[in-house]
C-alpha cells in the first residue's frame, strides 16, 4: 500500500489555506510532496508567512493567489491558476467568511457572504475543476457542527454548513462515474484566530472541554490528519459523507 501521506506529483489547491485549518492542511499537503496552490483573500502578510515557513522546512514553497470568493469569476480564476501546468488532483475548500449572529440579527447581505463564501463557491471550484481532474481526484470541503446542531451565534454559517453537506452529496453522485471522490469534514470547537473572535469564544472553549469526551478543544493539525486521509488512497471507497471529526462533542453536548 503506498504511504497515505505521500503527494509526489500531484497538484493541490486550498482555499483559505493561508490561516487555520487551511494552513495546517497546506503544512501536511507540502510535506508529502505536493504542488501546492494556496487561495487566500487579502492578508499578504499571513499567506507570505506560510509560504516561508513550508520553505524554511526545505520544502517547495507553495503558489499563493489572491481571490474574492464571493465573486464566481474570482473562484474560476483560482483553478484557472491552479491548473496551468496540468488539472488540479486534490481541490479542499476551507475558506468560509461570516459574521457571529443570531439568525434574527443576520443581515440580508451577511447572510449572501456567508452562503456565496462557504456554500457556492465550493460549487463553483468544482463545476471549474472537475471536468479535468484525472480519476482518483479529490473535493473535500471543510464544514462543522452548525450544520445539523444549533450553535451560539451561528445564524447563517451553521445554514451554510448545512447546505455545504448537501451539495457535497450531490457532487459525490455525479462525479463518482468520472472516478472523482467528494466528501466533507465537520469539526467541533477549532481553536482558530477566525474561531476566537466569537464573542463567546471562552464559554464555548469551557464548555467544549466539559462536554468532550476527549477532553480538549481541536487543534487544525487534528482536523488535517483526517482531510489528509480523504485526499489519500485509503479513503478511495469513501464518497459522499461527512466525516465527524470532534473527539466525541456531539454525543454529548
Amino acid at each position: 500500500m503506498k504511504n497515505p501521506a505521500d503527494f509526489t506529483g500531484k497538484r493541490a489547491l486550498v482555499t483559505g489555506g493561508t490561516r487555520g485549518i487551511g494552513a495546517a492542511v497546506a503544512y501536511a499537503l507540502a510535506r508529502g510532496g505536493a504542488r501546492l496552490v494556496l487561495g487566500y483573500r487579502s492578508n499578504v502578510a499571513s499567506a507570505q508567512a506560510i509560504a516561508a515557513a513550508i520553505a524554511s522546512e526545505g520544502l517547495e514553497p507553495p503558489r499563493l493567489v489572491a481571490a474574492d470568493l464571493v465573486d464566481p469569476d474570482e473562484a474560476r480564476r483560482l483553478v484557472g491558476v491552479a491548473g496551468e501546468e496540468g488539472p488540479v488532483d486534490l481541490l479542499v475548500h476551507a475558506a468560509a467568511l461570516g459574521a457571529f449572529k443570531s439568525a434574527l440579527e443576520v443581515r440580508p447581505s451577511q447572510w449572501d457572504l456567508t452562503i456565496a463564501v462557504g456554500t457556492r463557491a465550493f460549487l463553483i471550484l468544482a463545476q471549474a475543476a472537475a471536468p479535468v481532474m484525472p480519476r482518483g481526484g479529490r473535493l473535500v470541503a471543510l464544514s462543522s457542527l452548525g450544520s445539523f446542531r444549533v450553535l451560539p451565534k451561528y445564524g447563517a454559517l451553521g445554514p451554510s454548513k448545512a447546505a455545504l453537506e448537501a451539495v457535497v452529496r450531490q457532487l459525490a453522485v455525479e462525479l463518482g462515474p468520472s472516478g472523482i471522490l467528494v466528501n466533507a469534514v465537520s469539526t467541533g470547537l477549532i481553536d482558530t484566530p477566525s474561531v476566537r473572535r466569537h464573542p463567546d469564544f471562552e464559554a464555548l472553549a469551557a464548555r467544549s472541554i466539559l462536554g468532550t469526551p476527549l477532553g480538549r478543544i481541536g487543534t487544525p493539525e487534528d482536523v488535517a490528519r483526517v482531510v489528509i486521509f480523504l485526499l489519500g488512497p485509503l479513503s478511495g471507497w469513501i464518497t459522499g459523507q461527512t466525516i465527524l471529526a470532534d473527539a466525541g462533542a456531539s454525543l454529548t453536548i
